[in-house]
Protein backbone atom coordinates (compact mmCIF):
# COMPACT_ATOMS: atom_id res chain seq x y z
CA UNK A 1 0.00 0.00 0.00
CA UNK A 2 1.17 3.65 -0.98
CA UNK A 3 1.72 6.00 1.96
CA UNK A 4 -1.20 8.39 0.65
CA UNK A 5 -3.43 5.21 0.72
CA UNK A 6 -2.06 4.16 3.99
CA UNK A 7 -3.23 8.25 5.32
CA UNK A 8 -6.44 7.53 3.59
CA UNK A 9 -6.87 3.93 5.33
CA UNK A 10 -5.64 5.35 8.60
CA UNK A 11 -8.01 8.79 8.91
CA UNK A 12 -10.94 6.35 8.11
CA UNK A 13 -10.18 4.46 11.11
CA UNK A 14 -9.92 7.26 13.41
CA UNK A 15 -13.26 8.20 12.16
CA UNK A 16 -14.74 4.60 12.62
CA UNK A 17 -13.16 4.51 16.04
CA UNK A 18 -14.54 7.94 17.20
CA UNK A 19 -17.54 7.24 16.00
CA UNK A 20 -18.08 4.03 18.15
CA UNK A 21 -16.83 6.21 21.13
CA UNK A 22 -19.04 8.82 20.79
CA UNK A 23 -21.88 6.04 21.45
CA UNK A 24 -20.77 5.37 24.59
CA UNK A 25 -22.93 6.83 27.20
CA UNK A 26 -21.51 10.35 28.77
CA UNK A 27 -20.21 9.69 31.88
CA UNK A 28 -19.17 6.36 31.62
CA UNK A 29 -15.73 6.74 32.92
CA UNK A 30 -12.48 5.09 31.60
CA UNK A 31 -13.00 2.12 29.81
CA UNK A 32 -10.37 -0.02 28.50
CA UNK A 33 -10.48 -0.82 24.37
CA UNK A 34 -10.19 -4.58 23.54
CA UNK A 35 -6.65 -6.21 22.57
CA UNK A 36 -5.25 -5.24 18.81
CA UNK A 37 -5.87 -8.80 17.56
CA UNK A 38 -9.66 -8.20 18.40
CA UNK A 39 -9.87 -4.62 16.96
CA UNK A 40 -7.86 -5.29 14.32
CA UNK A 41 -10.76 -7.97 13.39
CA UNK A 42 -13.44 -5.44 13.93
CA UNK A 43 -12.31 -3.38 12.23
CA UNK A 44 -10.77 -5.33 8.98
CA UNK A 45 -7.19 -3.24 9.15
CA UNK A 46 -3.93 -4.17 9.53
CA UNK A 47 -1.94 -4.00 12.38
CA UNK A 48 0.36 -0.71 10.92
CA UNK A 49 -2.95 0.96 10.59
CA UNK A 50 -4.47 -0.03 13.71
CA UNK A 51 -1.52 1.15 15.87
CA UNK A 52 -1.43 4.66 13.34
CA UNK A 53 -5.35 5.09 14.17
CA UNK A 54 -4.19 4.92 18.14
CA UNK A 55 -1.32 6.98 17.96
CA UNK A 56 -3.89 9.93 16.24
CA UNK A 57 -6.41 8.86 18.68
CA UNK A 58 -4.36 9.62 21.71
CA UNK A 59 -2.72 12.73 20.41
CA UNK A 60 -6.24 13.87 19.67
CA UNK A 61 -7.40 13.47 23.44
CA UNK A 62 -9.66 10.67 22.66
CA UNK A 63 -7.30 8.06 24.06
CA UNK A 64 -4.16 7.48 26.52
CA UNK A 65 -2.40 4.76 26.34
CA UNK A 66 -1.40 2.58 29.53
CA UNK A 67 2.19 1.21 28.80
CA UNK A 68 2.40 -2.94 28.98
CA UNK A 69 -1.40 -2.22 30.11
CA UNK A 70 -2.98 -0.62 26.65
CA UNK A 71 -5.40 1.97 25.48
CA UNK A 72 -7.95 3.51 27.50
CA UNK A 73 -10.63 6.22 26.22
CA UNK A 74 -10.92 9.17 28.05
CA UNK A 75 -14.03 9.98 29.81
CA UNK A 76 -16.19 12.65 27.41
CA UNK A 77 -16.87 15.88 28.45
CA UNK A 78 -20.26 17.15 28.40
CA UNK A 79 -19.64 21.01 28.09
CA UNK A 80 -20.13 21.43 24.47
CA UNK A 81 -16.51 22.47 23.93
CA UNK A 82 -15.60 22.50 20.34
CA UNK A 83 -12.13 20.40 19.42
CA UNK A 84 -9.75 22.38 17.61
CA UNK A 85 -7.96 19.00 16.95
CA UNK A 86 -11.10 16.60 15.32
CA UNK A 87 -10.35 15.43 11.82
CA UNK A 88 -14.18 15.33 10.93
CA UNK A 89 -15.73 18.72 10.49
CA UNK A 90 -17.99 20.70 12.38
CA UNK A 91 -20.98 19.00 11.10
CA UNK A 92 -20.01 15.70 12.60
CA UNK A 93 -18.30 16.93 15.46
CA UNK A 94 -21.62 18.52 16.77
CA UNK A 95 -23.42 15.63 16.07
CA UNK A 96 -21.12 13.36 18.46
CA UNK A 97 -22.03 16.03 21.03
CA UNK A 98 -25.97 14.90 20.36
CA UNK A 99 -26.48 18.57 18.52
CA UNK A 100 -27.68 18.90 15.14
CA UNK A 101 -25.87 21.76 12.93
CA UNK A 102 -27.92 22.99 10.08
CA UNK A 103 -27.28 26.06 7.44
CA UNK A 104 -30.57 27.92 7.34
CA UNK A 105 -28.85 30.71 5.03
CA UNK A 106 -26.06 30.29 2.38
CA UNK A 107 -24.56 32.61 -0.17
CA UNK A 108 -21.47 32.18 -3.17
CA UNK A 109 -20.14 34.39 -5.56
CA UNK A 110 -17.20 35.11 -7.35
CA UNK A 111 -14.85 37.57 -6.02
CA UNK A 112 -11.06 37.98 -6.05
CA UNK A 113 -8.24 38.31 -3.57
CA UNK A 114 -8.56 42.22 -3.55
CA UNK A 115 -12.13 42.20 -2.43
CA UNK A 116 -11.82 39.69 0.09
CA UNK A 117 -12.62 41.01 3.85
CA UNK A 118 -9.54 39.43 5.19
CA UNK A 119 -6.46 37.53 3.96
CA UNK A 120 -4.88 34.27 4.85
CA UNK A 121 -2.67 34.03 7.75
CA UNK A 122 0.40 33.67 6.36
CA UNK A 123 0.72 33.47 2.75
CA UNK A 124 0.63 36.43 0.44
CA UNK A 125 -1.86 36.56 -2.46
CA UNK A 126 -1.56 38.18 -5.78
CA UNK A 127 -4.83 40.41 -5.52
CA UNK A 128 -5.88 39.65 -8.98
CA UNK A 129 -6.30 35.61 -7.73
CA UNK A 130 -10.19 34.66 -8.44
CA UNK A 131 -11.45 33.20 -5.22
CA UNK A 132 -15.25 31.50 -4.26
CA UNK A 133 -16.77 33.87 -1.64
CA UNK A 134 -18.79 31.18 1.01
CA UNK A 135 -21.19 33.03 3.39
CA UNK A 136 -23.03 30.85 5.94
CA UNK A 137 -25.10 31.24 8.99
CA UNK A 138 -25.11 28.16 10.56
CA UNK A 139 -27.68 26.90 13.79
CA UNK A 140 -26.91 24.57 16.48
CA UNK A 141 -30.20 23.10 17.43
CA UNK A 142 -31.95 26.16 15.77
CA UNK A 143 -29.52 28.44 18.38
CA UNK A 144 -27.24 31.33 15.94
CA UNK A 145 -23.52 29.16 15.89
CA UNK A 146 -21.66 30.27 13.36
CA UNK A 147 -21.42 33.08 11.46
CA UNK A 148 -18.76 31.78 8.50
CA UNK A 149 -17.00 33.70 6.06
CA UNK A 150 -14.76 31.51 3.27
CA UNK A 151 -12.76 32.16 0.66
CA UNK A 152 -11.79 28.90 -1.97
CA UNK A 153 -9.43 29.45 -4.85
CA UNK A 154 -11.17 29.23 -8.06
CA UNK A 155 -8.38 27.74 -9.85
CA UNK A 156 -8.03 25.08 -7.47
CA UNK A 157 -11.96 24.09 -6.35
CA UNK A 158 -13.53 25.06 -9.22
CA UNK A 159 -17.54 24.68 -8.42
CA UNK A 160 -19.00 24.35 -4.95
CA UNK A 161 -22.44 22.33 -5.28
CA UNK A 162 -25.28 23.56 -3.06
CA UNK A 163 -25.26 20.64 -1.44
CA UNK A 164 -22.19 21.54 0.33
CA UNK A 165 -22.94 24.39 1.02
CA UNK A 166 -26.01 23.47 3.53
CA UNK A 167 -24.57 20.32 4.05
CA UNK A 168 -20.51 19.55 4.96
CA UNK A 169 -17.91 21.58 2.97
CA UNK A 170 -15.51 19.54 4.90
CA UNK A 171 -16.84 16.60 3.32
CA UNK A 172 -17.31 17.91 -0.14
CA UNK A 173 -14.03 18.90 0.34
CA UNK A 174 -12.07 15.31 1.61
CA UNK A 175 -14.46 13.36 -1.15
CA UNK A 176 -12.56 15.38 -3.73
CA UNK A 177 -10.14 13.50 -5.01
CA UNK A 178 -8.92 16.29 -7.14
CA UNK A 179 -7.85 17.81 -3.65
CA UNK A 180 -5.00 16.14 -1.68
CA UNK A 181 -5.79 17.95 1.54
CA UNK A 182 -1.96 18.34 3.56
CA UNK A 183 -2.52 20.51 6.34
CA UNK A 184 -4.57 23.38 8.32
CA UNK A 185 -3.13 26.44 10.35
CA UNK A 186 -5.49 27.45 12.90
CA UNK A 187 -4.99 30.76 15.16
CA UNK A 188 -7.86 32.38 17.18
CA UNK A 189 -8.75 35.89 17.60
CA UNK A 190 -10.64 38.03 20.07
CA UNK A 191 -12.90 40.89 18.31
CA UNK A 192 -16.13 42.86 18.34
CA UNK A 193 -19.07 42.15 16.26
CA UNK A 194 -19.52 43.62 12.98
CA UNK A 195 -23.77 45.03 13.29
CA UNK A 196 -24.56 42.11 11.06
CA UNK A 197 -22.65 39.86 12.96
CA UNK A 198 -24.58 41.37 15.94
CA UNK A 199 -27.72 40.95 14.32
CA UNK A 200 -27.45 37.18 13.56
CA UNK A 201 -26.21 36.77 17.08
CA UNK A 202 -29.24 39.16 18.38
CA UNK A 203 -26.50 40.78 20.63
CA UNK A 204 -25.73 44.27 21.05
CA UNK A 205 -23.28 45.86 17.90
CA UNK A 206 -19.67 45.42 19.63
CA UNK A 207 -20.65 42.35 21.46
CA UNK A 208 -17.19 40.04 22.08
CA UNK A 209 -16.61 37.26 19.76
CA UNK A 210 -14.36 34.52 19.18
CA UNK A 211 -13.04 33.76 15.76
CA UNK A 212 -11.79 30.79 14.33
CA UNK A 213 -9.48 31.53 11.37
CA UNK A 214 -8.25 28.34 9.39
CA UNK A 215 -5.56 28.19 6.37
CA UNK A 216 -5.95 24.98 4.54
CA UNK A 217 -3.36 23.42 2.53
CA UNK A 218 -2.76 20.51 -0.24
CA UNK A 219 -0.70 18.01 0.41
CA UNK A 220 1.97 20.11 -1.90
CA UNK A 221 1.82 23.14 0.47
CA UNK A 222 -0.12 25.29 -1.79
CA UNK A 223 -2.77 26.84 -0.38
CA UNK A 224 -6.68 26.25 -1.71
CA UNK A 225 -8.80 27.95 1.02
CA UNK A 226 -8.68 30.23 4.26
CA UNK A 227 -11.75 31.28 6.69
CA UNK A 228 -13.10 32.88 9.47
CA UNK A 229 -15.55 31.00 11.76
CA UNK A 230 -17.28 33.81 14.17
CA UNK A 231 -18.45 32.59 17.68
CA UNK A 232 -20.69 34.39 20.09
CA UNK A 233 -17.81 34.89 23.19
CA UNK A 234 -19.85 34.50 25.82
CA UNK A 235 -21.73 31.19 24.67
CA UNK A 236 -18.67 29.45 23.17
CA UNK A 237 -16.13 26.80 24.79
CA UNK A 238 -12.60 25.55 22.90
CA UNK A 239 -11.26 22.44 23.78
CA UNK A 240 -7.46 21.92 22.86
CA UNK A 241 -6.01 18.65 24.30
CA UNK A 242 -2.38 18.67 24.99
CA UNK A 243 0.08 15.96 26.15
CA UNK A 244 2.69 16.57 28.47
Amino acid sequence: MAKGERSVATDTLVKKIMDDIQQLPTGSGTMQLPPEPELMATYQVTRYTLRQALKKLSQMGYTFQAHGIGTFVRPRMNNHAISLQNPVGMTDEMARQGRHLTTKHATIQATTVAEAAFLPIGTQLDSNIPLWSVRRFRYADDKPFIFEQSYYLRNIVHQIPETALYGSLFNFVEENDALKVGFQDTIIEAGSMSQEMAAFFDRPEQSPTLSVRDDSYLSSGQLFAFSKLGYDARDTKLFLFKKI
